[in-house]
């Protein structure tokens, strides 16, 4: 039986299989330091490691991935793509002292369903969300929540999955089993290990209620934005940009406020044009009589706001003006028309 390490890396089936069946087994630095066979496996270790991270994704995962899509067709979609490394599973076991999640069957990076859902709560606590709505989604201990949250499954076509990375462990010793204490003296100790490369693309689902699982994609779009995901985040690590597949009903929100901002645009063009028509106006009480209904209906037709503004605008330039500020009837008029806008 042959054990880990006794295999080399080149003739893996996929990255995951060269990493758990493939690579020798990383020895832990002693408090005595480390021998030459020790250094000469760490770097036998990082060649390794540089080796598996050139190893693409198998040629059937682009059919799987065309498979789960079509599966979660119902669902709501995201693309996120990594702004930084990314490190999900450090804590794995693995023969090289820090894990890394990977696909069982292809080998490729992935994201649990289950880092996402905790994610996209923490985002919910994060935002205020109300109990009630975040029992609604995610459920309790008494029942599961409306919303599921699959894995999210990298996009076929892309090369150089992953990268060759380094934790520095400082204190060992007093950070693993408190044997001695930590001092100035103690020397860093680099730990290789494997991350995900930085601008990679995976796509995300979200099931469920239609209302409910747009509401949790948002979370989750705010999650993977805001906290990121995996561990080391704090250094940088974990985050993304995100592309959410709108829901109907936002699509229509947006559909309605494009139209709003439209007519707002046209009105103020409208209200422009009345602007500049009362201050040229010719105030001979002849020529007013006979342009202010003209006047008055181009008023009518605007807004509120824009019907109260240029009304007391014209309001104003009539009584200012010693040839129409005693017409009572043509200030009554206008008059009418700002009572009309209270």
């Amino acid at each position: 039986m042959r054990l880990p390490g006794q295999f080399p890396v080149r003739g893996a089936s996929h990255a995951g299989h060269a990493l758990t069946r493939r690579v020798a087994v990383k020895q832990s630095k002693t408090s005595e330091g480390r021998s030459k066979d020790e250094e000469k496996d760490e770097v036998r270790l990082r060649e390794d490691l540089k080796a598996v991270a050139r190893i693409p994704a198998p040629p059937v995962y682009a059919a799987a991935f065309k498979r789960w899509q079509d599966a979660l067709s119902d669902a709501v979609r995201l693309e996120a793509t990594t702004r930084g490394p990314l490190a999900v599973g450090l804590g794995n076991p693995s023969p090289y002292e820090v894990g890394l999640t990977l696909h069982h069957t292809y080998g490729v990076p992935f994201l649990p369903g289950s880092a996402l859902k905790g994610l996209a709560l923490r985002a919910a606590w994060r935002n205020g969300v109300p109990a009630d709505v975040v029992r609604a989604i995610f459920g309790d201990t008494t029942s599961a929540g409306f919303v599921t949250f699959w894995d999210g499954w990298l996009v076929p076509g892309q090369t150089e999955l992953l990268q060759l990375d380094t934790i520095t462990v400082h204190h060992p010793q007093y950070y693993g089993d408190g044997s001695e204490w930590p001092t100035d003296f103690d020397d860093p100790n680099p730990v290789a290990l494997l991350s995900v490369r930085p601008g990679l693309r995976f796509e995300l689902r979200v099931g469920g209620p239609p209302e409910h699982a747009a509401y949790a994609a948002r979370l989750l779009e705010w999650g993977l934005t805001h906290l990121g995901l995996g561990g080391k985040t704090n250094a940088g690590y974990g985050g993304f940009r995100v592309e959410r597949e709108k829901s109907e009903a936002e699509r229509e929100a947006e559909r309605l406020a494009a139209e709003a901002a439209e007519e707002a645009k046209r009105s103020e063009g409208r209200a422009h044009t009345v602007r500049q028509h009362i201050a040229g106006m010719n105030l001979r009480p002849d020529k007013v009589k006979s342009e202010l209904p003209k006047l008055l209906k181009q008023i009518d037709e605007l807004p509120p706001p824009l019907r109260r503004e240029t009304a007391q605008l014209l309001l104003e330039r009539l009584q200012g003006d010693n040839r129409t500020k005693g017409d009572k009837a043509l200030l009554k008029m206008v008059r009418a028309r700002l009572e009309d806008c209270e």
